[in-house]
């Protein structure tokens, strides 16, 4: 047990602090740990979990993916326009769209894989292109209400459980395995760690770096639709929140901005934690503002503690070598 712990202690925190967080969001908000105020709150922190999963396997190899915002606001446009508030063409179109999203994210692996552009610029220009194509097809006009199925697998529940509560869960489980018991995740792991000595190890690193994206622009494209059906409509600028929020609760787990650690099961804690201040705040009656600090004030310090890592192994390693 004491060597599980030491091993995963950063998802364990993680966990930790989001129970003392509602504990204390309990005491200011009473009502906060009632079955459907919690309900609610998985919901909420559900899209922000499927959002982050791509994010985690990307950040986990080196990379950030800053295209998230409007590969989900594409997905989630083109699907209310292409369905027209009709369940009937979900049939061709969600498969066309978790399609374009994987190729969205095809094209973020080969410029950062193939051809070096470094992820942040690659991903970046990738989201500018897709919110101006977006805005060109639109014309920043408003698109049709969601399809019923869309909604229901958004907001339904199956025997009191909220439906995307229990695809999360799957979804939770395939990111399990993959980053555990199969090759990728060693792949992954070892990419992140270091490219030059995963390469050299035999890890084919620019498949690795490929499909990591491929996944993140998979599962933004995922979350895209399942937003809209929680709102009920698809709307320019849906997506821009789930930028920080993905890369926060990605560092919130317990994973390093700078890559080579963390897991999926502390992302899922990530997203809680995100979600569980988002309610916090009110109670505490502090504007949103305070919570895109919190989102900088943990980026930042994720990053400073990942930095001070790798110093610290790179003097341990240049230490031996001497």
């Amino acid at each position: 047990m004491s060597a599980f712990l030491a091993r995963n202690r950063l998802i364990v925190l993680a966990y930790a602090g989001m129970v003392v967080l509602l504990l204390v969001t309990a005491l200011f908000s009473p009502g906060f740990l009632s079955i459907s105020n919690m309900r609610s709150t998985v919901v909420l922190a559900a899209f922000v979990g499927i959002v982050a999963l791509g994010q985690t396997f990307v950040i986990i190899g080196g990379g950030i993916d800053l295209s998230v915002p409007w590969v989900l606001n594409s997905a989630a446009i083109i699907m209310a326009l292409l369905c027209g508030g009709q369940d009937l063409p979900l049939v061709w179109v969600m498969p066309l769209l978790l399609g374009g999203g994987a190729f969205i994210g095809l094209i973020n692996g080969l410029g950062v894989a193939q051809f070096g552009v470094p992820p942040i610029i690659m991903t970046l220009a990738t989201n500018v292109i897709l919110q101006g194509l977006i805005l060109v097809l639109t014309g920043g006009s408003p698109t049709p209400s969601a399809p019923s199925l869309i909604q229901f697998l958004s907001v339904g529940r199956i025997g009191g459980f909220p439906v995307i509560a229990l695809i999360w869960l799957a979804l939770t489980l395939v990111a399990t395995l993959l980053l555990s018991k199969a090759a990728f995740g060693r792949h992954l792991y070892a990419l992140g760690t270091s490219a030059t000595v995963a390469e050299f190890s035999g890890v084919p690193t620019a498949r690795t770096t490929i499909l990591t994206y491929v996944i993140s622009g998979l599962t933004a494209a995922f979350a895209g639709m399942l937003l809209t059906g929680y709102s009920g409509q698809a709307y320019l600028g849906m997506g821009d929140a789930y930028l920080f929020t993905s890369i926060a609760a990605v560092a919130i787990g317990g994973a390093s901005i700078l890559g080579g650690s963390g897991h999926y099961l502390g992302t899922v804690a990530g997203a809680m934690v995100l979600t569980i201040l988002t309610g916090l705040l009110p109670a505490l009656n502090l504007s949103s503002g305070a919570l895109l600090i919190v989102y900088g004030a943990v980026i930042l310090l994720t990053v400073s503690i990942g930095s001070e890592t790798f110093a610290g192994l790179g003097g341990r390693l240049r230490r031996k070598e001497g």
